[in-house]
Order: structure tokens, then sequence, then C-alpha cells
């Protein structure tokens, strides 16, 4: 913990914030300096509504026709004075600009409070009834309109309701299995407060998944330290299961359509997007994490394979999506990859004929057969840049690819330092040459296995 950071009052991992708790409420009894907290309600509390709600409200217009029932709010209250200003809106547009908001159209909706009417006033009709300010601020509310946390569909997909489903059973599932850790071996999970002197800029639930994962990873490698032992596959994939994933909305190459977002986060070294090249945030936070990924691949030796030693500066974090086909635009050199998790399918499409010429065809275009790759059972060495795509799958998948970015060289002599005290195998150009040379040679099957046989064989005294 931080110096000058004083210990809160415990609060469930398992909770999200409600919001709209007076200041007074919020304060840590027994915390003489009073300090604020969020205050917390169990998951699935509050504002939820069901998939074919959101829907609806969705599809709204500012013109569509509805008609309001009795105000059915206490009298007194804030909510029955604010009702009163949109109980005889004729449309949407005037119900927002009475002062409702899209929660309350869903919330309302779930209670039979108003009634859709059917049709719709026209917009010139409707521009002249709220003005064109309203019209256009209504018009962007319910465009923008994307449905509960959690969804990472379209919510006109028609596996809406199945997807969020799916995500909330993984989700809370995973939660329990970190309080539980989090009681056993007596982690502390800061609260928003403590991540900000921090600096830690992260939600509170996937702090407590990372963090719980970072100590149990430090206990991992502890062990297998002691008893002298690599580190294994339950220990990647235990610790890929603890791991809280960022929702990432930036990696369009691998979204198939429909998905609004992904689950996928980058350890190590990469060009960020308005900073330079540097170490991304979780590298620094969680540095357990960051030698147990490194420790096992080096555990792998892969030079049984390549003929020479696997170089890289970077590792993409994957869970519950199969990427579409795509090529990888900002590596250098080779990339290796694996899945850990309890699933069925997700095996790797990969087109090794698709090497780099001018023009070069789109990926949707490629009519060679591809190679396909059973990454739940084997390490796989491939190139990044050449097309590759995942299968289907059902269950719990996480994958892992380790990769060097383009660029690297530009990385700070301290960030590669640090990296390197943390296990990753920092390349130097002549290394990655090198590497380059024996993935080429590998995937195009001229693999110097023979070469590591034969020196495996002269160590060993025989000829």
């Amino acid at each position: 913990m931080a110096k000058g950071i004083k210990k809160a009052k415990t609060v469930s991992i398992l909770t999200k914030f409600k919001g709209g708790t007076p200041k007074a409420s919020r304060q840590v009894k027994g915390d003489p300096e009073g300090k604020v907290l969020a205050k917390r309600g169990e998951r699935g509390t509050g504002l939820k509504f069901d998939v074919k709600t959101f829907q609806t409200v969705a599809s709204f217009k500012p013109g569509t026709k509805i008609k309001y029932g009795p105000n059915p709010k206490t009298p007194g209250s804030k909510s029955f004075d604010r009702y009163k200003g949109y109980q005889n809106a004729k449309t949407v547009g005037e119900a927002l600009k009475g002062g409702s908001k899209l929660a309350d159209l869903c919330w309302e909706l779930d209670r039979g409070i108003y009634k859709i009417l059917g049709g719709e006033r026209s917009e010139a009709a409707e521009r002249g009834a709220i003005g064109d300010k309203w019209f256009d601020k209504a018009q962007k509310l319910l465009s923008c309109f994307q449905g509960p946390r959690g969804l990472n569909v379209k919510l006109n997909d028609p596996k809406a309701k199945e997807a969020l489903a799916k995500e909330e059973a993984w989700r809370e599932k995973k939660l329990k299995k970190v309080e539980e850790l989090a009681r056993k071996y007596k982690i502390k999970i800061e609260n928003e407060e403590e991540l900000n002197k921090l600096g830690i800029h992260e939600a509170h639930e996937l702090h407590a998944e990372r963090k719980v994962c970072d100590q149990i990873c430090k206990i991992r490698l502890d062990e297998a330290a002691k008893a002298k032992k690599k580190i294994t596959d339950e220990n990647l994939d235990e610790a890929m299961g603890l791991w809280g994933f960022s929702q990432n909305t930036g990696r369009l190459n691998v979204m198939r359509e429909g998905v609004k977002y992904v689950y996928s986060d980058t350890i190590g070294a990469i060009r960020r997007r308005c900073q330079g090249y540097g170490i991304t945030p979780p590298t620094r936070h969680y540095p357990n994490f960051v030698r147990l990924l490194c420790k096992w691949l080096v555990d792998n030796h892969l030079e049984k394979k390549l003929g020479c030693d696997f170089k890289f500066t970077a590792i993409n974090l994957n869970a519950n999506y199969a990427g579409a086909r795509h090529r990888d635009g900002n590596n250098e050199g080779p990339s290796v990859i694996r899945a850990v998790g309890n699933f069925q399918g997700g095996r790797l499409k990969y087109w090794p004929t698709d090497i780099k010429r001018n023009p070069r065809p789109d990926v949707k275009t490629l009519t060679d057969k591809p190679v396909i790759h059973d990454l739940k059972k084997n390490t796989t060495i491939f190139d990044g840049t050449r097309a590759h795509e995942v299968e289907d799958f059902k269950g719990d998948r996480y994958s892992i690819v380790y990769f060097s970015a383009s660029g690297y060289p530009k990385v700070k002599d301290k960030d590669s330092k640090y990296l390197i005290k943390l296990g990753m195998p920092w390349p130097t150009p002549k290394e990655m040459e090198g590497l380059k040379k024996a993935t080429k040679n590998f995937i195009e099957g001229k693999t110097f296995l023979n070469k590591v046989r034969k020196s495996a064989l002269k160590r060993s005294g025989h000829r």
C-alpha cells in the first residue's frame, strides 16, 4: 500500500456503482477524516432491464407516439416533480425535452407507466413541436443508446439476449472466484480513492481481478522456484482465468460484423496512440503476472523448434471472442500463440502462403486452403502478418500471443531493462534478423530442428 493511505472499510468485490448517494451517507464509518467512498450495492441490483426493453427503447425515434398515465411517483419526491414535467408528452422527443431520461423510458416501459401508441410524428412536425435543438439532441441520445453493460453485440442482434446471459455468467463466476482467493490469501483490494492515489485508473472490479491474479501468480512463481519446477500449462490457465480483461473498442480488424468490443489487453512495450513507444500501465501495476507469462514461454523451450531463442517485446491477451480473419499490422518478426481454458473448437486457421505482395489481396478473397492449428494442445509459431482467424467455439477460451512490436528499438532503455528484469527476452536487432530467418524456414518446412538434435547428440557424447 502506498505511504499515507489509510485502510478503508472493506467493500465486497461483487459490486457495482449505483450512484445518486448523498455525500454524507458515503462517508466511511470510523474514519476521522470523513473520506468519501462510493456506496455499492449487490451486483445485479439497481437499474437492470431485459434485453427486449433495451431493444424497444433503442428503436424509438423522437417522433414515436406515446401516452403517459397518472403520476405513479411518491408525492413530494424529486421523481414526482420530474415526472410532472413530461407527463403530458405525446412523443418520445417531448418526453426527453420535458426531463425524461433513457433510463426512465426503460423503467417506465417495463411497468406499463406509458403506452406506445404506434406510428410516428413526421420530422417536420416534431421539430416544430420541440425545436431543432431538442430534436437533434433526442435523435443523438437515441442513436447512441447501446444497451446493457456487458453486451458486446448490437442490440438488434437476434442472439443479443443469449450473448448477455453468457457474459454475465462468466463474469459472475470469475468474480466469486476472485473474492474467495482474496479472502483465503488475505489479499487487499484497494477502493477507488486508494486506486486514484496509486495512479491506477481502473474500475474496482477490474482491479480486483487483476490484483488477485497478480498475487496468485507470485505464489505460483515462488512455489515453482522452491520446487525447481517449470511454470505449467495449468498455471497459465489459472492466471488467464483470473485476469481482468478490459473492453477494447480499438481492435477493429479482429471484430466480426456486429461486435462492439472485444476483451483484449496488451502487456509489455508497444507504440501507444498518444505517448509514443513505451510500457502499458498494467505491465507496471501487475509485474508478477508478466513474470509468470514470460517464465511459462521460456520453460517451453521453443528453440527446439526454431533452432534459435524466441524473443519478444509484448504479449497480447484475449478472452472469449473468435477473431475475424485479419493480418497483424504492427508486428516485427514471428509470433507465438497458445489458447487455454475450458472450451471446444476455437482452432486457429492460418494462411502461410499469404506472403507480402503488391497489391495485397483482401483477406476475405483468399482461396488457398488454410493450415489448422489446435492451440489448446500445441504452442504455435506463426507469422502474424499473414492472414489468420479463429474458428467458433463453446466455453471460455483465452489466448496468449507473444510478439515484437514494430519500431521496438525506439523504446527507452530504462523501459526495456525493466521488461528484461521481469523475464522478457528482449531482442537485439541482430537477434531479430536471425529470428525472422529461422521463422521463415520453420514456416516453409526448412526447420533447423535437425541441427538442434545433432547439437544435443554431440553434447551427450553420441555420434
